[in-house]
């Protein structure tokens, strides 16, 4: 009975490869889609799948499977059976628009969780407890927020958290890429809100990590995008629930600075260090509407210095 569903299935795609290339979709494309190598997904539709639909009904499902593999390297038995039941649902579900991905944003997806779990077996050193801190986009203050990097488990990915200046904890995923560049994707609010916070981390070639650095893109209470400087300096080497939530999260005003978090005010809180963009109520943004955004954001910053003052 098992058989006779793989044998179903095989066919099913082999078909469904057929049309998917007569109607213009690439080999690449495909492979995408499904999770599989280019050349091996063409190894199957070129020479595995003839082989075996040719034969199978002299030699039997096993016959006919065994010789049709024995014509290629790159492909065996087991992992064409193991991937079977996935491929044959990615191709039924693959509808390409004018373009071969149009209209197709689970690809893209399917990479971020894909990234997400291999980067789990990267997290070495990385993994802990870390104090992030940053300017804060309400006033020109040093902010402190608490952040973690650990393991899901059971190759589930890399997750991490955030815990705000408002005691909220928001957890999301991380990518390392090559051992170098560390992503941090997390939402700021609560489901079903969505407010995308974005880190680009730099990792040093250290076997302990101390601290790292980078750029914070989040969106400021009115939803209108900030990016800034970002410095995380290590708390502890491993993430314990219970000792996370004894961290707070809080602003620090210049007369409290000590002298390392002076320093990493003058990094962070510079007026280089911030790029801010504000909604403006135009009904046909030009170019000097461009121009009067940052004449305005000028103002507000005056102010807020001013006000310190």
């Amino acid at each position: 009975m098992e058989e006779m569903k793989e044998q179903e299935q095989l066919m099913a795609v082999y078909k469904r490869l057929g049309e998917l290339r007569r109607s213009g979709v690439k080999m690449k494309d495909i492979a995408s889609e499904v999770d599989m190598p280019p050349n091996v997904l063409s190894a199957l539709y070129a020479t595995v799948l003839p082989a075996f639909v040719s034969s199978v009904g002299q030699l039997g499902f096993d016959g006919a499977l065994t010789e049709a593999l024995a014509n290629v390297n790159n492909l065996s038995r087991k992992r064409l059976m193991d991937s079977l039941e996935g491929l044959y649902g990615h191709l039924m579900a693959f509808r390409p628009g004018n373009d071969s991905l149009a209209g197709q944003p689970s690809a893209f997806l399917k990479s971020l969780e894909k990234l997400s779990v291999a980067s789990e077996s990267k997290i070495g050193a990385l993994e802990g407890m870390y104090m992030s801190y940053s300017c804060s986009s309400s006033l020109r203050t040093l902010k402190a927020e608490p952040f973690y990097f650990t393991s899901a488990g059971e190759g589930r990915g890399l997750v991490v958290g955030r815990k705000s200046v408002h005691g909220v904890v928001r957890e999301g995923i991380g990518i390392i890429q090559e051992r170098q560049i560390l992503y941090l994707l997390l939402n700021a609010f609560q489901e079903p809100d969505f407010s995308l916070v974005s880190v680009y981390l730099q990792l040093p070639f250290l076997e302990r990590i101390h601290y790292l650095r980078g750029l914070y893109l989040v969106p400021d209470y009115n939803k209108n995008p900030i990016a800034r400087r970002i410095v995380l300096v290590k708390m502890d080497e491993r993430y314990t629930p219970e000792r996370f939530r004894e961290i707070a999260a809080r602003l620090i005003p210049r007369e409290e600075f000590t002298e390392t978090e002076k320093l990493l005010y003058d990094y962070t809180c510079e007026d280089g260090d911030l790029i801010k963009m504000c909604t403006l109520p135009s009904p046909k943004l030009d170019l000097r509407d461009l121009k009067g955004e940052k004449e305005l954001l000028s103002f507000y910053g005056r102010s807020e210095e001013s006000s310190e003052a």
